[in-house]
């Protein structure tokens, strides 16, 4: 069991074949994960990623019995990368920096980094909805926590917590799809403090 979801069964004894690397697990995982980023759930199929990759379908039924186990090994991935960002956040020892740190990370870190705004849309999705579920209870119990750190009650700093998430899920989308609403230059470095200040908790 891995990041508390099963996984699923797979075969991991590919023959390698003369002249040709032999993709691992993790490559086709890697791969659809990044296709999710650029282009939705959707992008996850069979035939467009061995194409992506260089190989055949068959690669893939070595390591995989079927879409949805492609999309539970992509989604254990992301919440790697989730923990890795967390703990980067957490290394930062005042508690109202590490809520600055985050807010300028939704403006200005890789753009698609986060697939939140990606997953939502498919929270019913039979292997997508636990992950969801999972990393977005994290991340707002852990702003929850960093609220009461700077003074808030628990069930205040929990409901500030959710604001900030839907703020940055927000901002994830327009980064997305309307980039162009955006401030630029100067103007960008004065939203960015507006944002900063409507989260800040004010106990």
């Amino acid at each position: 069991m891995r990041n508390g979801v099963p996984p699923d069964s797979v075969r991991t004894d590919r023959p390698a074949r003369a002249g040709r690397r032999t993709l691992s697990r993790d490559d086709w995982a890697r791969a659809a994960l990044e296709a999710m980023r650029e282009s939705g759930l959707g992008a996850i199929a069979v035939e467009p990623l061995a194409e992506r990759l260089g190989t055949t379908k068959g690669s893939f039924y070595w390591h995989f019995k079927d879409r949805d186990a492609l999309i539970h090994a992509a989604l254990e991935l992301w919440v790697e990368e989730s923990d890795a960002m967390m703990a980067a956040a957490a290394r930062i020892t005042d508690p109202a920096e590490r809520g600055r740190w985050l807010t300028e990370f939704a403006f200005t870190g890789p753009q698609g980094a986060d697939i939140s705004t990606t997953l939502l849309v498919h929270s019913t999705h039979p292997v997508v909805g636990p992950f969801l579920e999972r990393v977005t209870e994290q991340r707002i119990a852990w702003g929850a926590a960093l609220n009461e750190e700077l003074g808030l009650a628990p069930e205040a700093a929990r409901q500030h917590a959710l604001a900030a998430w839907m703020v940055a899920v927000g901002i994830a989308l327009v980064r997305r799809g309307a980039p162009q609403l955006l401030p630029q230059g100067d103007e960008s470095d004065a939203f960015k403090r507006y944002i900063i200040e409507l989260l800040r908790p004010r106990p």
